[in-house]
């Protein structure tokens, strides 16, 4: 069964209908008919199973015929907070994060990051973000929507991180690895993680102890300096296999 993504507004009102991009996919890409049936998402953690009633020049309308629960999230809440890379990577880069289960994406700046932009270049960054993670959404049928946070300064990261229960750095001079931070015999294991790594050229010894000041726990990823969005990936996995939904 296909999957769409629909705002959870349009589903309060009738008739509810797929527009735009959507529409054509629907249509003349995978050429469904009415009585096809699809599911829609809606960000907030819900499946809406629909069979499509008919097209119109501008929508095609549907009726729900079963809502429930999305079954595609992981037990354990992880956030990534990402270093500001170039536009196309940081792109590609949500778009996998999405794919691998991320509750929450922050983008941020440090010493070595790309300057921060603009307000309106910002703003038009975070609305793309928006709209391919509703792209990756479908694709690997999740029903909730990661959050997006505002780019924020470093210090404010650190200031930020206070809510989780274990929160990583990743620093490619640091020998400890992720496994070694798994919680000892009689410790509960943590709901929400946060992963947190740096720009092209990495963190400096000043940010890594600073963020050892705020709580931080600093791990590696191996022998290997990784590129940035690999980095990023390779802990998310690694995230997953030891707390979540991919060991």
């Amino acid at each position: 069964m296909r999957y769409f993504y629909i705002e959870p507004d349009a589903l309060r009102k009738a008739p509810i209908a797929l527009k735009g991009s959507q529409l054509r996919h629907i249509k003349n890409v995978l050429r469904l008919k009415p009585g096809s049936r699809i599911c829609l998402v809606d960000g907030q953690g819900f499946e809406h199973e629909a069979v499509i009633r008919r097209f119109l020049t501008d929508r095609v309308e549907l009726e729900i015929t079963e809502n429930r629960p999305g079954k595609k999230e992981s037990p354990v809440n992880i956030s990534v907070a990402q270093a500001l890379l170039k536009e196309k990577k940081m792109d590609r880069l949500l778009r996998h994060l999405c794919e691998l289960g991320i509750s929450c994406w922050t983008p941020f700046t440090c010493k070595r990051s790309i300057l921060m932009p603009g307000k309106k270049r910002l703003s038009n960054r975070l609305q793309r973000w928006q709209k391919i993670i509703q792209e990756s959404m479908k694709q690997c049928q999740r029903a909730m929507m990661p959050q997006i946070f505002e780019t924020k300064p470093f210090e404010d990261l650190l200031d930020f991180s206070r809510n989780y229960d274990l929160k990583i750095i990743f620093f490619e001079n640091e020998n400890t690895s992720l496994n070694a931070l798994m919680p000892t015999a009689g410790q509960p294991p943590p709901e929400n993680i946060l992963l947190t790594l740096g720009p092209e050229g990495g963190f400096t010894d000043g940010e890594i102890d600073m963020a050892r000041a705020a709580g931080f726990r600093v791990a590696g990823l191996g022998p290997r300096i990784l590129r940035a969005e690999t980095a990023s990936i390779a802990a998310c996995v690694l995230a997953q296999y030891l707390f979540g939904d991919m060991g």
